[in-house]
């Protein structure tokens, strides 16, 4: 029934949209439209971590009310996971009512804040033919990018309709030197654990530093900009879009996510120090045991961050200097290699490089601090496994 309902939602709206396109009360049909875009907090899981944003279109005279979202994707794809996997699984765009659209965040306890453009008619309808162009089968799917092309960046787009005018986009704040990982940090402080290994699986390239637009990837930095923008026509200078204004709140709820939390990983990996150093100190078998599943499990992970690397779309997960320390050299030690001096001296450098790049750094990656913990680990349990051999 719901998906009926869709259906002649959308039907009825580009009717409409299609005679106010084509000239029939042109100036009356536009006018009823309102086109806004809709920002929603983060959510306390990974994946709504970093907030959404999607496209409002309404006309209260035909009771018509969409969101459309460049968020989606579906699980029926063939080889979902492996797709998911490799960053290879493709997003699309799609629509829903409002209503059903804020069910979501009302039971997440998620802000959800709306910003009405301030459009003349003419950027109504070149917005109104982007959508409809955009929606058709042949183009709604396109390929994810977590940094340059997501569901925030596909709204930055709209911008480009009043570069077709020639229109210059003027900014009243300042861009601050941030990366892309500073960015993703600022919603991960109450989420450690994903912090953590968000710094392991994301490579030097999320250390690269961001223009305004590289920002808006972000939905919250997307709404700073887009309230404080301004255009100018025929000499007269008006603001993009109205300051935002809460359809859902839950402000509180967002306090508290962005409130820092104990730092575990940190916590939890200088106790693993501590443990290595105590069962080391007992030269036997279960430090040998101890040390071999420590290195055994440190390389299985470089083995990981190469495919990641290497077998994944995933931009991201490319030039990750965390293979210095999580090695896929390590599984040599398990092999007639272990006693090679050469292989120990070139693992042992490469754990040296990774702990200085925890205190300074100096590599074109940040290291997150609760490493450096982890390779003193992994330099004790070779020292002594080089002992016991």
């Amino acid at each position: 029934m719901k998906l009926l309902q869709n259906l002649l939602y959308n039907f009825l709206f580009f009717c409409f949209s299609f005679s106010a396109i084509n000239g029939q009360s042109d100036s009356l049909a536009l006018a009823e439209i309102d086109i806004s875009i809709l920002t929603c907090r983060s959510g306390d899981e990974l994946y709504s971590t970093f907030g959404h944003t999607a496209i409002r279109i309404k006309n209260t005279k035909l009771d018509i009310d969409l969101v459309y979202n460049y968020g989606l994707f579906s699980f029926d794809t063939p080889n979902f996971y492996v797709k998911f996997m490799r960053g290879q699984l493709p997003y699309h765009l799609g629509n829903t009512k409002m209503q059903y659209f804020l069910r979501e965040y009302q039971a997440e306890k998620r802000s959800v804040f709306e910003q009405v453009l301030i459009l003349d008619n003419a950027r109504k309808k070149e917005i109104i033919e982007f959508i409809q162009e955009n929606i058709k089968p042949e183009n709604r799917a396109y390929a994810y990018d977590f940094f340059y092309d997501n569901c925030a960046t596909r709204v930055v787009d709209v911008y480009d309709i009043y570069g077709q005018s020639g229109k210059e986009i003027n900014y009243l704040i300042d861009v601050e030197k941030k990366t892309f990982r500073d960015l993703l940090k600022e919603n991960l402080k109450n989420l450690p654990w994903s912090e953590f290994g968000i710094d392991i699986v994301i490579g030097a390239r999320a250390d690269l530093l961001t223009n305004r637009r590289h920002q808006m990837f972000l939905p919250e930095y997307l709404m700073n900009n887009l309230a404080n923008a301004t255009i100018e026509y025929n000499g007269v200078t008006f603001n993009l879009a109205e300051k935002p204004h809460l359809v859902l709140d839950f402000e509180a709820e967002n306090i508290k996510r962005k409130t820092r939390a104990t730092p575990w990983p940190l916590i939890l990996m200088l106790l693993l120090m501590i443990v290595t150093i105590v069962i080391n100190l007992k030269s036997n078998k279960w430090s040998n045991i101890f040390n071999a599943v420590l290195l055994g499990i440190s390389g299985v992970l470089g083995l990981f961050l190469l495919l990641m690397w290497f077998g994944t779309n995933h931009g991201a997960t490319r030039d990750n200097w965390n293979i210095l320390w999580l090695n896929p050299l390590l599984l040599l030690l398990f092999t007639k290699l272990r006693e090679n001096t050469i292989l120990k001296m070139i693992l042992t450098g490469c754990l040296i490089i990774a702990l200085l790049n925890c205190c300074v750094t100096f590599l074109p990656q940040f290291f997150h601090i609760a490493f450096l913990p982890i390779i003193l680990s992994i330099l004790i349990a070779i020292w002594y496994k080089k002992q016991d051999h």
